[in-house]
């Protein structure tokens, strides 16, 4: 007598490849969407922590972390990240989560980010800023006379590739 074989017919195993493919197809914008928004409130705690650590540094010194020289990249080991990690913290994170560099203004300088004027501006401010998924600036500049206007929704992925701002330890642009 003929055995019957056993095993999968093509036409089965052509199902259930759709079926897979259906389902992540589905599941990836979904995936990849927590995925971004997981570095980027890593990356605002990361900054909301540096922030602390200079309010603190104020709090002691009167004067912001290397105020008036640190404007731009922090780097490993320069005056920004000697003066918070002296007693503020053990170690400054200088990435973001996507990571690339944080950039930071500290004292006078803060007038070099668009939208900051010298009359606003004194050696205890300070700017702390990640620029997104893609490490490029946006073309943002700050409204002194509308704060909130740096609030942003994010609703697509390109909304991660949004600068997200700290001035003195608030949120001047960054997700609501």
């Amino acid at each position: 007598m003929f055995r019957k074989q056993q095993g999968f017919t093509l036409l089965e195993l052509l199902i259930v490849i759709a079926i897979i493919g259906i389902l992540a197809t589905a599941i990836t914008p979904s995936v990849l969407n927590k995925i971004q928004e997981a570095k980027q409130k890593g990356t605002m705690r990361d900054m909301q922590t540096i922030a602390e650590a200079c309010i603190a540094y104020i709090t002691e010194k009167d004067e912001a972390p290397a105020a008036g020289v640190q404007e731009g990249p922090l780097t490993e080991g320069n005056a920004f990240v000697r003066a918070i990690t002296e007693k503020q913290l053990d170690t400054c994170p200088i990435n973001d989560r996507w990571g690339n560099p944080y950039v930071i203004y500290s004292g006078t300088s803060v007038t070099s980010y668009p939208g900051f004027t010298s009359s606003m501006v004194g050696t205890g401010d300070f700017l702390i800023i990640s620029y997104g998924r893609q490490g490029l600036p946006e073309d943002f500049a700050f409204d002194p006379n509308n704060r909130s206007a740096g609030l942003f929704s994010v609703d697509t992925q390109t909304d991660y590739e949004k600068d997200l701002v700290n001035w003195n330890g608030s949120w001047i642009r960054a997700p609501r």
